[in-house]
């Protein structure tokens, strides 16, 4: 499955959630489907994905999706201790696994060679893992009575969309328009 198309499932299956997008390709892509302002791409911050999830779910009632990448998690990996202590279970973290940091001249990641799912699972975190968007929309919605915080591994292709725009957004803006439409 490509990124693009996890995308658009993800878009669809967190529709009217707060959902925290990672940087580069990932927030580009996703702002080339959609731009709501339940959406918080958070631009040039790598590594800080999953953690401003996490801030999100513990002040938040509602379900809470977080769409991280395989580098992106690597970088703030010791989140993932702080998650099974906090463990928020209306957080749902779907991590979209292409070995490489895409973004940064498709580099492979640690991902590559590292379990980072098998690591999540060894710490004591609920862990599934799939390859297709079915699988990952099913997983995503068996996790709506969740006891616990959810991390979702999908494999997806390596490589990015072509043609897809630089997304020059004003975080401000953005920021501004996240709070307004989960207070709401």
């Amino acid at each position: 499955m490509k990124r693009i198309e996890a995308l658009e499932v993800l878009d669809n299956v967190f529709a009217n959630s707060p959902l925290v997008i990672t940087c580069g390709a990932t927030a580009r892509e996703m702002a080339s489907i959609s731009q709501k302002k339940t959406h918080l791409p958070l631009l040039d911050s790598m590594g800080l994905t999953t953690p401003v999830g996490l801030g999100i779910a513990l002040g938040h009632e509602g379900r809470v999706g977080v769409i991280d990448g395989d580098g992106s998690l690597l970088m703030g990996f010791s989140i993932l201790p702080t998650l099974k202590a906090y463990g928020p279970k209306n957080l749902i973290v779907v991590v979209l696994d292409n070995g490489q940091h895409a973004s940064a001249d498709q580099m492979l990641s640690q991902a590559s060679v590292v379990n980072i799912a098998g690591a999540a699972k060894g710490l004591g975190l609920w862990v599934a893992e799939c390859s297709t968007a079915e699988e990952m929309k099913s997983l995503i919605e068996s996790r709506d009575a969740a006891e616990e915080v959810s991390m979702i591994f999908v494999k997806i292709e390596q490589g990015n969309t072509p043609n897809i725009p630089f997304y020059l957004a004003d975080p401000a803006k953005l920021s501004s328009d996240f709070v307004e439409s989960i207070q709401n």
